[in-house]
């Protein structure tokens, strides 16, 4: 018996690269992350403007940015015991960096601390926060931003010395939100 091996030379075609994303579906996907900067940059600015502490402010960040975690860490959890434990472990999280927040708003810390510490110390614990709870979540996203609400910390305490720096922070804030969208658009 003799084998007779057919060979068929294939030749590849044109190769047809991947659909591309648009820019608008990429800035929708990464919106959450860039409202999370927004709203902690906004928080910080509208406190430094405001006459009195708005209590209200930082007592609905918290639970939108504890529900963003969840819902970022939701597909890497596997099964609904996992899911329950992302959902408690975010409560938690958040519920104690709310009262920490809070504690930040008490008569006895606003006498000691002035008004630009405590927007300054605000920002730093929403960073800290955000971005443990990132790290619980699973969510490189979520670490990025409490890196960059984090990072940015010596930079606002600069920006409440100067108006120059207030845009140069704007920039910053565009660029890192640039830099999410052009990561979503090459995947």
């Amino acid at each position: 018996m003799s084998d007779s091996i057919v060979s068929a030379e294939v030749t590849p075609g044109p190769a047809v690269p991947p659909p591309g994303r648009s820019w608008g579906r990429a800035i929708l996907a990464e919106a959450p992350y860039l409202i999370m900067l927004l709203a902690g940059f906004g928080g910080v600015a509208y406190a430094s403007g405001a006459a009195t502490p708005n209590l209200l402010y930082w007592q609905i960040l918290a639970p939108v940015f504890g529900a963003l975690c969840i819902a970022a860490g939701w597909n890497a959890a596997a099964g609904r015991g996992q899911r329950m434990r992302l959902v408690w472990t975010q409560a938690a999280h958040w519920a104690a960096f709310l009262a920490a927040m809070l504690l930040m708003f008490l008569p006895s810390v606003r006498g000691v601390v002035n008004d630009n510490a405590n927007e300054i110390g605000l920002l730093l614990l929403l960073g800290l926060g955000t971005f443990v709870a990132g790290v619980h979540a699973g969510s490189w996203r979520i670490m990025a931003v409490g890196a960059v609400l984090g990072a940015s910390v010596p930079g606002v305490a600069m920006l409440q010395q100067s108006a120059m720096l207030i845009t140069v922070a704007g920039l910053l804030v565009v660029l890192v939100g640039a830099g999410f969208v052009y990561a979503r658009a090459r995947m």
